[in-house]
């Protein structure tokens, strides 16, 4: 279990504590809808089952969609940089990695969107 794996709950609870969850889970369908990816997360799903959800989306869509997994990280925008420095070898760290940074992007729109548009 990697550090980012309690990073990404951590980052989900405190998403949760300033109200801002259904935005996050808003905002990650947009983007996944966007980019034509069939995956809907509910407003009702744990941070657990949420973060878990979207690490298998991201397993998922590497081995078999490669496309849709770059459409994805560059509409959220993900860097190239902070993807280079995760070890792939390893597919379900490599995907937790990911899931973490996508969750660290998408918290960070959703914070500036809620603050801004008021």
């Amino acid at each position: 279990m990697s550090q980012n794996y309690q990073n990404s709950l951590a980052l989900l609870n405190q998403v949760v504590d300033k109200k801002l969850y259904e935005q996050l889970i808003y905002q990650l369908n947009k983007d996944f809808q966007l980019v034509g990816l069939d995956v809907v997360f509910h407003k009702e799903s744990t941070p657990l089952a949420l973060k878990t959800k979207l690490q298998e989306t991201v397993k998922y869509l590497l081995l078999n969609d490669s496309d849709g997994y770059y459409n994805l990280l560059y509409r959220i925008d993900v860097s190239e940089a902070s993807l280079k420095g995760i070890n792939i070898s390893e597919i379900d760290y490599y995907s937790e990695e990911v899931a973490f940074l996508i969750l660290k992007r998408v918290r960070k729109k959703v914070y500036f969107k809620n603050k801004y548009s008021h």
